[in-house]
């Protein structure tokens, strides 16, 4: 008897790692993805035999973003469905002081995730993300209600809606919207009492923002300011010209955009060495923030329920929002049980179910089924398998530079196997059309520097950047604050550490001199090597990095088809 095939809705597709491990089952087959990116689409529609329509996309843009997408129209028959997908979520810190914004818009993603099951209905749904979901950081602030909003999913009318035995979610919390010692500005803001008692910022265009603070940290740094070419004098010329329409009745404002437009006028002609004067452009950064993050709280329709000011021992104060929050994971798991399912979390680790590599992950199933217990799957192994495992076989096949003109046939099995036979070959070399087929084994050309590290770190049986003497160290600000994952040298013996955008980590190959390959970072995230990936170097290694690996994907299918 033919076993059952579910249609599977991929969201946040990625190249899509999660869905090819779902796949690998022979029990899902994809019939609707969803990825912003293009270079991430294409490398998806390939891997689907080139059907371009698997990408959902918004008839009236013609992109794929998940925020315009009517999933009411997709018409699935909800007990035949299942829906994947791993929504970005930002987490939140007070600490984090120097960001423009406070919220980040992908938070909002998540809730599309929710919409989406909403509107599908599948049998079952997968989340994947961030294994530090569940802490703190990862919170949602509660909004305004919105009446007559059936996508609100976060004012207090809605949780309270779906709260169990009433137990709300949502506590009171604060927002720090700015921390300075500089009593003039304190003076102003204590004043406010609700958000509605502040003006709008001085400047608020992203690039403008940028440019202010980075001036505040090259004197810093240098103990001197100077403008470096013409854009950044027309850039500072056009935020002179904005703070010059900007009226208000009080005059610590008009004070503090008056010393900054001395200030920035004087910069556009020489550079600046005093420190008295360069310290009205702190003062006008900081409260400038201040009123941005002000009005991203209006904008976002956070709950404020009051500002307070508060002050330190070294008399510093700070202004803070008093809102509520409420937790990202534990918010998913009441708003899914609400619309009817079961569900199980947990932190998994790759390397438990086949994948080369130690990489760990917060998992969330969801299943729509009464008197039912779900399960993640169980560990299938405490012998991992490891870099050699996956890459020993490319060792003597040097990767290619140029995506133009790339040779596929370079594989020849009867050498690449000589040295070690590893279990997982037959997996990644399945289904090729020529045995002698090796796509996407690139690396970037490196510059002579970059050689001499690679091979420093090679004949000094070294670790990272910071095995490098300190001549090599030379082209880095702070070599010393440098992670210990740059230049990282992977080791043949264990399963590979979490893998990232390796091309930017600049991760290095256990025997050779060179860089990792788009291929064998594929590799240690367990994608067959006929997957191929589209787009330029950097787009590869990044969707590679990415991604879900496919053993855990399909470890995590065969676990759910138990349920369904």
């Amino acid at each position: 008897m033919k076993e059952h095939v579910y249609n599977l809705v991929d969201l946040f597709a990625g190249a899509g790692g999660l869905s090819n491990g779902f796949q690998q089952t022979q029990r899902f087959n994809v019939v609707a993805a969803i990825e912003l990116n293009e270079a991430a689409q294409s490398t998806y529609i390939i891997n689907h035999n080139n059907n371009s329509n698997i990408i959902l996309k918004d008839p009236a843009t013609n992109q794929s973003d998940i925020t315009k997408i009517d999933f009411t129209t997709l018409n699935l028959p909800s007990d035949q469905t299942v829906v994947v997908g791993g929504p970005p979520c930002q987490g939140f810190s007070n600490a984090n002081r120097q960001k423009n914004y406070l919220i980040s818009g992908n938070n909002q993603l998540v809730k599309e995730y929710v919409r989406a099951i909403r509107d599908i209905k599948p049998v079952a749904f997968l989340m994947e993300n961030v294994k530090t979901m569940h802490s703190s950081v990862h919170k949602f602030f509660v909004t305004k209600t919105a009446k007559l909003n059936k996508n609100d999913f976060s004012s207090l009318q809605h949780l309270d809606l779906i709260a169990e035995d009433n137990e709300p979610i949502y506590s009171l919390d604060q927002i720090d919207l700015l921390v300075s010692n500089n009593d003039e500005i304190r003076e102003f803001v204590e004043n406010f009492e609700s958000l509605s008692d502040v003006p709008s910022p001085f400047i608020s265009a992203t690039d403008s923002l940028t440019l202010l603070r980075t001036l505040q940290k090259r004197f810093e740094k240098k103990k001197y300011l100077q403008l470096k070419d013409n854009r950044e004098i027309r850039d500072v010329q056009q935020i002179v010209k904005q703070l010059s329409n900007y009226q208000h009745s009080s005059e610590v404002i008009q004070q503090i955009i008056t010393k900054a437009i001395v200030l920035l006028e004087q910069l556009t002609d020489h550079h600046i060495r005093i420190n008295e004067k360069v310290s009205s452009l702190v003062s006008f950064n900081e409260f400038n923030r201040f009123l941005t993050r002000c009005k991203e709280l209006n904008d976002e329709e956070i709950e404020c329920l009051r500002l307070f000011t508060s002050v330190n021992e070294l008399n510093e104060f700070t202004v803070k929002a008093e809102v509520y929050s409420y937790n990202v994971v534990e918010y998913l798991k009441s708003i899914f049980k609400y619309y009817g399912y079961q569900v199980v979390d947990e932190v998994l680790d790759s390397s438990h179910y086949g994948v080369p590599q130690k990489r760990k992950r917060f998992i969330m199933m969801g299943v729509r089924k009464d008197n039912i217990k779900i399960a993640l799957p169980k560990i299938l192994t405490d012998s991992p398998y490891t870099v050699e495992d996956a890459i020993k076989d490319l060792e003597a096949i040097e990767p290619q530079t140029e995506i133009s003109g790339y040779k596929n046939d370079i594989y020849y099995p009867d050498q690449q196997r000589d040295h070690h036979v590893s279990p997982l070959l037959d997996y990644y070399r399945e289904n090729l059309k020529s045995e002698s087929i090796l796509f996407n084994h690139l690396n970037t050309k490196s510059t002579p520097l970059i050689k001499k590290r690679f091979e420093e770190i090679k004949n000094s049986n070294g670790k990272n950047f910071h095995s490098l003497p300190e001549e090599l160290k030379s082209s880095y600000t702070d070599a010393k604050r440098t992670q210990n994952t740059v230049y990282l040298r992977l080791k043949y013996e264990e399963p590979s550490p979490t893998v990232v955008n390796v091309r930017k980590s600049m991760w290095q190959h256990p025997t050779k001199a060179r860089a990792l390959s788009v291929r064998e970072a594929a590799r240690l995230q367990s994608f067959q090597d006929q997957f191929i990936f589209i787009g330029r170097k950097d787009e590869q290694y990044q969707q590679v990095g990415n991604a879900v690996p496919p053993l855990l994907a399909k470890a995590l299918a065969t676990n759910l088809l138990k349920f369904i």
